[in-house]
Formats: structure tokens, C-alpha cells, sequence
């Protein structure tokens, strides 16, 4: 896609308005983040998204509104009516924004532990899928451990727990994002649960034996730096209202 087309392709994108959109958290809790000044660790709606320190801020900044993007486009489609619909559109838009969606998988998963906090019962789940890579989702793993200590209302939590909600399911994505030469790689690993596991804070949820199962699913992307760069401005101009409320830095 040309530079012009992809220009005319961010800016009508089909993202929804901001006010019919949101479910608002409250204004005053809302601090956003620097899209220039954007951290190791943040949530981007229901993404949690560990960049390198390498990242220079514009491909930070690319990834966070790429992955912003193609969720608010799959959340405004009134065709999209099933968990699996979401995806698949979100998918598209990502590769309509220069991502190369490489191989992956979906499967059921089962719990090993019983009577724990869900989210410290899918760690070994993230562990194997960011596995290979020396670092790889430690900030992310972290970041779970330490939900037990954190206020469940917390503004990243809401958000993050929030916008996973859709439809019958809530459906967590996790990203590691590397820089291998002028080519950026994401890993994308999702943990979607049945409405069994409540509706609210599914994180905090305590797994039973009638709740011990979740669908797994985890993808590499791929794209070229410069591309990401070069639709920088065009994204942040595209979603600029969106950027306060759906981007939080994780404080890890």
C-alpha cells in the first residue's frame, strides 16, 4: 500500500466516536501517558504490551495505536457479533497497517492449580507462550504477581479489564514486542474465559474445579520499523481522542 493510501486508510478508519463509544472511567483518575515518553510497560485497552528498551519512541508509539486501532474498529463494526468475528477483524486491520500475521494457534487450556486467582494461574501459560527469548514477558509476569497487592480499582485495571469484555467472554491479550534489525516482532498471547468466571475483575476470579478451563491462543506479528514509523502521525491525529482513557502506563 502506497504512502497516500495508507495515509486515506488511517484516516477512515472506522474507530467509532469517542462519547457513543467509551464507558467512561472517571476523569479525574485518568492520567494517560506521552505517546512520545511511552514506558517499557503499558495497557492499551485489553493489551498488555512489554516493549524492549531498545523500542525508540515512535515504534512505541506505532504499536500501542496499530493494536488501539484495530480494537476500537472491531469493537464499532456492527457486524462483528461473536468473540472470534472481533478477532478476525481486529487481525485485519493490523495487516492493513503493514503487519505480517505469522503462525500460532489456539487451544483449550486446564489449570493446573485450583483455588487461585486466575491471574496467577495463567503465569505458567504466559511463561510458555513469551518463552525462547531471554527476558521475554518478565515485566508482564511481574506486573500479574503483583496484582495481589494492587487496588482492584485501580484505573489500568479497570481499563484493562473492561475493555476485554465482549460479548460472552472476557478475552486478555498480552503482547512482547522485539526489535530484530529494522524488522519490530510482537508476540501476541490471549487467555479468553466463559461468562463462568463472572462477568467483573475476572482477574481476581478464583479458579474452581467448574471453572478450570480457558482458550488460549498466542500469534507473532511481524513489520517492517520504518513502515510503523512513517504512519506515526497519521494514527495519533486519527486517534487522538481516544488516547487518554485507552492507553495507561502499567506500574510495575
Amino acid at each position: 500500500m502506497s504512502h497516500e493510501h495508507m495515509r486515506s486508510y488511517i484516516a477512515n478508519l472506522p474507530i467509532g466516536t469517542f462519547y457513543s463509544a467509551l464507558q467512561p472511567i472517571e476523569e479525574d483518575v485518568v492520567t494517560g501517558v506521552d505517546l512520545n515518553k511511552l514506558p517499557d510497560g503499558i495497557i492499551t485497552g485489553s493489551n498488555l504490551i512489554q516493549f524492549p528498551k531498545e523500542a525508540s519512541p515512535q515504534v512505541r508509539s506505532s504499536v500501542a495505536l496499530s493494536l488501539l486501532a484495530a480494537q476500537r474498529v472491531a469493537a464499532s463494526d456492527p457486524v462483528v457479533l461473536t468473540p472470534q468475528q472481533w478477532v478476525d477483524r481486529h487481525n485485519t486491520v493490523l495487516t492493513n497497517l503493514n503487519w505480517q500475521i505469522g503462525g500460532g494457534g489456539a487451544i483449550e487450556s486446564e489449570f493446573k492449580n485450583i483455588n487461585v486467582a486466575v491471574h496467577e494461574a495463567i503465569i505458567p501459560f504466559l511463561a510458555a507462550a513469551f518463552g525462547g527469548v531471554v527476558g521475554a514477558g518478565a515485566l508482564i509476569l511481574t506486573a500479574l504477581k503483583q496484582l495481589k497487592e494492587m487496588d482492584k480499582n485501580s484505573p489500568w485495571i479497570t481499563l484493562f479489564d473492561r475493555e476485554s469484555r465482549r460479548f460472552n467472554v472476557t478475552e486478555y491479550q498480552f503482547s512482547v514486542v522485539e526489535v530484530l534489525g529494522d524488522q519490530v516482532s510482537l508476540r501476541l498471547a490471549s487467555a479468553r474465559f466463559s461468562a463462568s468466571f463472572g462477568r467483573t475483575q475476572v482477574l481476581f476470579f478464583k479458579v474452581s474445579k467448574q471453572t478450570a478451563k480457558f482458550d488460549a491462543a498466542n500469534q507473532t506479528l511481524s513489520a517492517d520499523s520504518a513502515l510503523l514509523v512513517d504512519m506515526n502521525d497519521g494514527l495519533k491525529t486519527k486517534l487522538a481522542a481516544f488516547t487518554k482513557t485507552y492507553i495507561q502506563t502499567l506500574p510495575v
